[in-house]
Order: structure tokens, then C-alpha cells, then sequence
């Protein structure tokens, strides 16, 4: 086997290993929280360690450049070499951010924003806060504030990473799907010229018609009268498949004439020529097919 044939070869089981890590269900499988060390040192860090401990989620102690904080990391399978004869994944470090507060901070912002550079920030306390300290948490420092309850607050806070974790598994995910779907609506919703815009379920029997419009032989009058047979290409596209007569059908199918006086002429039928085309278009397995 050649040297590109190999690299293709690894090029597509990267691939394959990176779309397997980001699937849901599967997803969560390959993040794990990291939890500051000096959350042992107190009651509210060990009851929450012993939840973590007999749930489903992966966790490491360890320190981290800001005491009392949680953060999450992601398995991306790279292999990197640990000592001289073994090897050890990568991990990479999650934009998402959890600290406990105590008592007497106040900074934390600023603390947050240079040990974990341009992440998303939550403070967690215990204590019920001033409608004062609040405001500037929320709005001077651009922190998300959790509050936890008198009872119980080790499970509050489990919840909390359990939400966070969640989200954190399956964010590459959506952000994947989210962007295939931004570039379609962006392909339909163009500011060119003749584009059609869908939103909300309106424009598709527009857009249908402008793809008719587009086709050789096809005018806005015989794409209309395919619409009145076809209101979607789905129906066109079954009916050829399940019906041997579709394409005579098709062509016998009248065209309907605009508004406004016609002149004296026999009707006319969409025909043989373009229904044979048609059926060709829709149908075709095979991509240097002739129209």
C-alpha cells in the first residue's frame, strides 16, 4: 500500500473517530470533570466528591490555576507520548467554568478571566446574596450566579454539573448540525437576485416553482401546471417510482395559460420531450446521465 493510499486511510478514520466522539449517547463518554484539590479540604467539595463518586461521570482531581473551581475536558483521541513506552490521550480543556465561592471574595471575575482566559463563567455560593453584590456580579463582572438552597446543597450543586456536563458533551454536536443548517437557510434565504426566502414554512411552493422555472423548456406557466399535479418534488419523485405510466401522465397533463387574454390556439400539454426529461432528472442514479 502506498504512502497516500495509508494517509487517506488515516485521514478518514480520524474522521470517523471524531464524528463517533461528538454522536449522541456517545458523546458524553469522552468528557470528564476536573475538579480543583482544594475542594477536600471542606464539607460542601467532599459531600459533592462522594455523589460524583457513585454516578456515571468520569472525574479527576487535581490543581487547578484557581482554587475552588470545576472544569471540564474533552477526550479529542490524539495519542501523545507519555513516557517511553506508553502512550496517553489528549485531553482539551473545555470554555466552561464553575467556582465556589467563599465568603470574602469579591474579585472574582477579574480572578476567573485571567486563569481561565475567554470562558464562561459561574459562581456558586451557599450563602444567600445582597441584591448589591448580585448586581455586580452579574452585570460588572459578567458572571452567571447559582444560588443553592439550605438543604441538601451537595445534590444542588451535583444537578448543576450534571446540566453543565450534559450540555458540554453534546455542545460539538449541535454546533455541527446548527451550522449545516445555518448554510442551507443561507443558500435559500440568498439577497440575490430571484432567490427565495423560507421562514416558518413559507416559500417552499415558491422555491419549487423558481427550480422548475430554472429547468430548459420549463416557463413559469408549465411550472405552475406540474405544481397543480406535484406540490412538492417528493410527489413527483414517488409517483415516478410507483407508477410505470407516471411519465405519460406527466406529459398529458394540460398547461395553464396566465391571466389576461390568450390567443386563439389548440391546448397545450406539458408533452412527452419535458416529462421524459423530468423523469430523468428525478431518477437518475447515475451522475453523467444526459438530460
Amino acid at each position: 500500500m502506498s504512502s497516500k493510499s495509508k494517509a487517506d486511510q488515516l485521514h478518514k478514520q480520524t474522521l470517523r473517530d471524531k464524528q463517533k466522539r461528538i454522536k449522541p449517547g456517545e458523546c458524553q463518554k469522552y468528557v470528564r470533570i476536573v475538579l480543583d484539590g482544594n475542594l477536600t479540604t471542606f464539607s460542601l467539595g467532599q459531600d459533592l466528591i462522594k455523589l460524583l463518586s457513585s454516578s456515571e461521570f468520569k472525574y479527576v482531581i487535581r490543581q487547578l490555576p484557581l482554587k475552588n473551581c470545576i472544569v471540564w475536558e474533552r477526550n479529542v483521541g490524539q495519542l501523545t507520548l507519555a513516557t517511553a513506552t506508553e502512550l496517553d490521550e489528549e485531553w482539551e480543556i473545555e470554555k466552561h467554568v464553575v467556582k465556589i465561592l467563599n465568603p470574602v471574595e469579591s474579585c472574582v471575575g477579574l480572578e476567573l478571566q485571567a486563569a481561565f482566559p475567554d470562558s464562561q463563567y459561574t459562581v456558586v455560593t451557599s450563602k444567600p446574596l445582597s441584591s448589591n453584590t448580585l448586581i455586580e456580579f452579574q452585570l460588572l463582572q459578567n458572571l452567571h450566579v447559582e444560588q443553592l438552597g439550605h438543604q441538601d446543597q451537595a445534590k444542588e450543586l451535583h444537578d448543576l454539573l450534571q446540566r453543565h456536563f450534559k450540555a458540554i458533551a453534546e455542545a460539538p454536536y449541535k454546533q455541527q448540525k446548527n451550522a449545516i443548517l445555518s448554510n442551507f437557510k443561507k443558500y435559500l434565504a440568498n439577497d440575490k437576485k430571484q432567490c427565495v426566502k423560507v421562514e416558518g414554512g413559507n416559500g417552499f411552493k415558491r422555491l419549487w416553482q423558481q427550480h422548475l422555472n430554472r429547468l430548459p423548456l420549463v416557463t413559469l406557466d408549465i411550472a405552475d401546471s406540474i405544481i397543480s399535479q406535484y406540490s412538492c418534488p417528493r410527489k413527483m419523485i414517488l409517483h415516478f417510482q410507483k407508477d410505470i405510466t407516471a411519465c405519460e401522465t406527466l406529459a398529458n397533463v394540460k398547461i395553464k395559460r396566465g391571466q389576461g387574454p390568450q390567443p386563439m390556439q389548440t391546448e397545450k400539454r406539458i408533452g412527452n420531450v419535458l416529462s421524459s426529461k423530468l423523469y430523468t432528472l428525478y431518477n437518475a442514479r447515475d451522475e453523467n446521465s444526459l438530460l
